[in-house]
C-alpha cells in the first residue's frame, strides 16, 4: 500500500512538472550561422575605363585637295614610307604645264632681247604712237563733251533725302516700343520662375525629410539593406551631400529673398536643379537600401511597403520639380531668344534706315560733286592719253635702240619667276602624296575616294606601338586602398565577362576631379597581356586587387557586432549563445579577418529570427 502511493505521489509530481515547464519554456528562435573558416582574402576596388593606345600619329595632307587613290584600310599593317594614300593632281600637273610655258616663254623673251628688235618690231612700235595720237585726240574731245553736259539735277536726291529720315524716326519709335514689349514679358516669366523656385525648394526639403525618416526608422535597423551593405553606404554619403547641397541653396535663396534680381533667379535655378539632382540620387540610393532589406520580427511587409511607397513618392516629387525647374528655365530662354529676335528685328528696321539715310546723304553729295568728278575724270583722261602717246614714243625710241642693262635685268628676273613657280607646283605634286612616317596598324581613315579634305584634317591615324593603356576614375572614398604595381583584371564589354586579362597600376594623378560633386582620382593601368584582339576605345571592367591575405580567419561581415566600443561576434554552441570579443584585420569585398578571438570551425551566427 505504502509503494503504490509512492507511485501516484510521483505521478503527480511529474505531471506538475512537465506543466510548469510547458508554461514557461521560452519561444522557438531561429539562428542563421556561418562556420568560421581559413581562407584566402580580397580587397579590392571596381572601375571602368577605355582603352588608349600608348602612341598614336595623326597624318594630314600638307595641301588640301580630292583623294584620287586609298591605299591601305583600317586594320592594316604599314611599314615606314609605304604610300598610304595620293591626292588628284590633275590640276596641279595643267598648272605645271602652264609654267614651264611661261618659262618657256620668258625664256624666248630674253633671248629675243638679247637679239635685238626686229623690222616688224619697230613696225608695231610706230603704229602705236600714231594710235596714241588719235586716243589723245579723242580725251580732249571727250573732256569738251564732259563741260557740256556734267550738270545734273540734285532735287530728286534731296527729295529721297527727306525721305529716309521719316522713315527712320518711325523706326526708332517702334524700337522703343518693342524694348518696353520685351521688358514687361521676360519680367512676367521671372516671376513665375521664383514662384517654381520656392516650390522646389519645398519639395526638396519634404523629400529629404521623408528620407531621413524612412533610413532612421526604428523597425527596419536591424535588416536594414542587410542583403547588400553597401548600399547602406551609398546611401549614407549621398544622404550627407544632398543634405549639404539643399542648404547652401536655402541659405542662398534667403539671402536673395527680398529682393532678387534675374541674375540671381537663374543662379538660383541652376543651383535647385542641382539640389534636386543630389536628392534623386539619395533617393534612388535609399530605394537600392530597402530593396536589399528584408523582413523581421520588428519590420513587417506592410511596413516596409509602405516605406518603399515614401520613397517612391518623394522621387515622383523631385523629377516632377527637376521638370518645372527646367519648364521655367527655357521659357526665360525662349522669351529672351524672342526678345532679342523681335530687337534685333527693331534694330535691323532702324540700322535700315539710318543706312537708307546715310545713303540718300552720301548720293546728294555725290550728285552735288558729279560735275566735278566728271570733268576731273576727262581731265585726267586727257593726262592719260598725253601719258601714253609718250610711253608710245619712248618705246619706239627704245627698239630703235640697243637694250639696256636695267632691261636685261628685268627680263631675267621674270625668268626666274617663272622658274621657281615651276619648282613651287612640283614641290606641291610631291606634298600630295602620303606616306608612313614610321611602322605601324592604321586606326582611323577619314575620308573616302572622290572626297575633299582639307589640311586641317586628320586623315589618317597610326598606332606605332602594341602597348596600350587604360583610364579609369577612382573615387576618394577607394583612391587611398590603390597604389603603384597594384595587380588589375580586366574584362572587356565586347568579348564578354568570361575572357580576363591581366594589368598593373602604373599611374595615380594626384589632381583630383569633380564629376557631379563627386571628387575622383585618374588612374592608368599598363595592359600587359595578348593585345592582339584588344582595339582602342573598348570598355574595360578593373578589379584592383589593392590587399590580399592567403590562410586567414575569415567571417561575414554580417557576424561582426560593436558595443562599448569593442568588436566581438556571437558564436552558437550546442543552441546556446556566447559572446566573443575578436581583434579584426584586413576588410575584403564580403569578409572581413580576424586576428584574435577564433580559432576556426566555430559557428557564428549572421541573423536571428523569432
Amino acid at each position: 500500500m505504502r509503494k503504490r502511493t509512492v507511485i501516484i505521489i510521483a505521478l503527480i509530481l511529474a505531471v506538475a512538472v512537465y506543466a510548469i515547464l510547458s508554461f514557461t519554456k521560452k519561444p522557438d528562435v531561429k539562428y542563421t550561422t556561418a562556420e568560421v573558416v581559413r581562407g584566402e582574402i580580397l580587397q579590392t576596388v571596381s572601375a571602368t575605363g577605355a582603352v588608349e593606345a600608348e602612341t598614336k600619329l595623326d597624318l594630314r595632307f600638307i595641301n588640301s585637295g580630292r583623294i584620287k587613290e586609298i591605299n591601305v584600310k583600317v586594320g592594316d599593317s604599314v611599314q615606314e614610307d609605304e604610300v598610304l594614300a595620293k591626292l588628284d593632281t590633275v590640276q596641279l600637273e595643267s598648272q605645271l604645264n602652264r609654267s614651264k610655258a611661261g618659262l618657256s616663254a620668258a625664256q624666248a623673251n630674253l633671248n629675243k632681247l638679247l637679239e635685238g628688235a626686229t623690222i616688224e618690231d619697230i613696225r608695231v612700235s610706230e603704229t602705236a604712237v600714231i594710235n596714241a595720237q588719235i586716243a589723245l585726240s579723242n580725251a580732249e574731245q571727250s573732256l569738251a563733251d564732259t563741260r557740256a553736259s556734267a550738270v545734273k539735277d540734285v532735287a530728286n536726291a534731296e527729295a529721297s533725302v527727306n525721305s529716309a529720315q521719316t522713315s527712320l524716326d518711325s523706326a526708332n519709335q517702334s524700337l522703343a516700343n518693342t524694348q518696353i514689349s520685351n521688358e514687361n514679358n521676360l519680367n512676367q516669366d521671372y516671376d513665375d520662375a521664383w514662384n517654381t523656385i520656392n516650390s522646389s525648394l519645398l519639395t526638396a526639403s519634404n523629400s529629404l525629410d521623408t528620407n531621413g525618416t524612412v533610413l532612421d526608422n526604428e523597425d527596419a535597423q536591424d535588416t536594414l539593406s542587410v542583403l547588400n551593405i553597401q548600399y547602406l553606404n551609398n546611401s549614407s554619403q549621398s544622404k550627407i551631400i544632398a543634405g549639404n547641397s539643399y542648404s547652401s541653396a536655402k541659405d542662398y535663396m534667403n539671402s536673395i529673398k527680398p529682393s532678387p534680381s534675374d541674375d540671381n533667379i537663374d543662379d538660383a535655378l541652376t543651383q535647385l536643379k542641382l539640389v534636386l539632382e543630389d536628392v534623386r540620387t539619395t533617393l534612388s540610393d535609399t530605394s537600392d537600401v530597402l530593396g536589399a532589406t528584408i523582413t523581421s520580427s520588428n519590420l513587417s511587409q506592410t511596413e516596409l511597403d509602405a516605406l518603399k511607397l515614401s520613397i517612391s513618392t518623394a522621387r515622383a516629387n523631385t523629377n516632377t520639380a527637376i521638370s518645372n525647374l527646367t519648364a521655367a528655365e527655357q521659357n526665360i530662354s525662349t522669351q529672351k531668344v524672342t526678345n532679342r529676335t523681335s530687337l534685333d528685328s527693331a534694330q535691323a528696321t532702324v540700322n535700315s534706315a539710318e543706312s537708307a539715310l546715310n545713303l540718300s546723304q552720301e548720293s546728294l553729295a555725290a550728285t552735288q560733286a558729279l560735275i566735278n568728278s566728271k570733268i576731273n575724270t576727262a581731265e585726267n583722261s586727257v593726262k592719260s592719253a598725253e601719258g601714253a602717246l609718250k610711253q608710245a614714243q619712248d618705246q619706239l625710241a627704245l627698239k630703235t635702240a640697243k637694250p639696256s642693262y636695267s632691261e636685261i635685268s628685268l627680263y631675267t628676273a621674270q625668268v626666274q619667276e617663272a622658274r621657281a613657280s615651276v619648282s613651287l607646283i612640283e614641290s606641291q605634286i610631291s606634298d600630295s602624296i602620303l606616306t608612313a612616317p614610321q611602322s605601324g596598324i592604321i586606326t582611323e581613315i577619314n575620308g573616302e575616294v572622290g572626297e575633299t579634305i582639307t589640311s586641317a584634317v586628320n586623315f589618317i591615324s597610326i598606332i606605332a606601338s602594341e602597348n596600350f593603356e587604360i583610364k579609369a576614375n577612382i573615387s576618394e572614398v577607394d583612391i587611398a586602398k590603390v597604389k603603384i604595381d597594384d595587380e588589375v583584371e580586366i574584362t572587356f564589354d565586347a568579348l564578354g565577362p568570361d575572357k580576363k586579362f591581366t594589368g598593373s597600376i602604373i599611374e595615380i594623378d594626384p589632381a583630383q576631379t569633380e564629376i557631379s560633386g563627386v571628387i575622383y582620382y585618374k588612374t592608368t593601368t599598363i595592359f600587359t597581356g595578348n593585345s592582339v584582339i584588344i582595339k582602342p576605345g573598348m570598355t574595360a571592367n578593373l578589379d584592383i586587387i589593392t590587399a590580399q591575405k592567403d590562410n586567414a580567419i575569415i567571417i561575414p561581415f554580417q557576424a561582426l557586432k560593436e558595443k562599448n566600443e569593442q568588436k566581438y561576434v556571437q558564436v552558437l554552441e550546442n543552441k546556446v549563445l556566447r559572446d566573443v570579443f575578436v581583434e579584426v584585420g584586413l576588410r575584403g569585398d564580403i569578409n572581413i579577418e580576424v586576428l584574435n578571438g577564433l580559432v576556426g570551425g566555430e559557428d557564428v551566427v549572421t541573423f536571428i529570427e523569432e
